[in-house]
């Protein structure tokens, strides 16, 4: 896989998501009442229109937010002990800077050596090649709950731990300091080892604990720019 499609990938589903938000809070008025004249004049006792949707499109709302744990996340800051910063140091400054929820990086150097981030604010992903395939780490204050009847494997380790397989590799999904964070790996190959259970996703998952914050996450938990 071809390391353009392979990101092109990873950004479809980012798009995906952002349209279905816009699609959700598109509204339009179909009412035929009037409330002016000809004249442009209002008509008196004439009620507005209301609004209804698009056949097809739901009414938007937002999905909850946690509240992200500051100080939990100042003291796994203070506990990386610069090792976040210096392996987000091949980030791009300005994506980290405008992330305002605290960022997890594996600490794997060589990972992180040619990681890449998309910022959306309170959004994030990054992406990296390996072998054979790639990996990211996402990080959100936004919480979607999945449906009862969707097969979901619960381990112990990091609050609300879940894994389970995709198309092309593993996902685990895990709360920390009050962010919903994501650790994918995806495989060229069907018969990846990787791929073909969760041990190395979990091993990763074990490994994303190195803390970086850009100047809005500072400024949230307190610490200034």
């Amino acid at each position: 896989m071809g390391e353009t499609m392979r990101h092109g990938k990873w950004l479809a589903t980012a798009g995906a998501v952002a349209a279905t938000l816009v699609a959700g809070a598109t509204w339009i008025t179909t009412s035929k009442a009037q409330i002016r004249d000809a004249t442009g004049a209002p008509i008196p006792g004439a009620a507005a229109p209301r609004p209804v949707l698009r056949p097809g499109v739901a009414a938007f709302v937002a999905p909850p937010r946690s509240r992200v744990d500051w100080q939990g996340a100042v003291g796994g800051l203070r506990q990386s002990g610069g090792l976040g910063e210096n392996l987000g140091g091949n980030l791009n400054r300005q994506q980290v800077d405008i992330t305002a929820v605290p960022i997890l990086l594996p600490t794997d150097a060589k990972l992180a050596g040619n990681a890449r981030i998309y910022s959306f604010g309170d959004y994030y992903t990054i992406t990296a090649d390996t072998a054979g395939g790639g990996v990211s780490f996402s990080g959100t204050t936004t919480t979607v709950p999945m449906p009862a009847t969707k097969p979901l494997k619960i381990d112990s380790g990091p609050e609300q731990l879940t894994v389970q397989r995709t198309v092309d590799g593993q996902l685990a999904s895990f709360v920390r300091y009050g962010v919903l964070y994501t650790v994918e790996i995806r495989c060229d190959a069907p018969s990846d080892p990787r791929c073909v259970d969760d041990n190395y996703v979990l091993g990763l998952v074990g490994k994303t604990t190195a803390v970086v914050m850009g100047k809005a996450a500072r400024q949230a938990a307190g610490l200034g720019g």
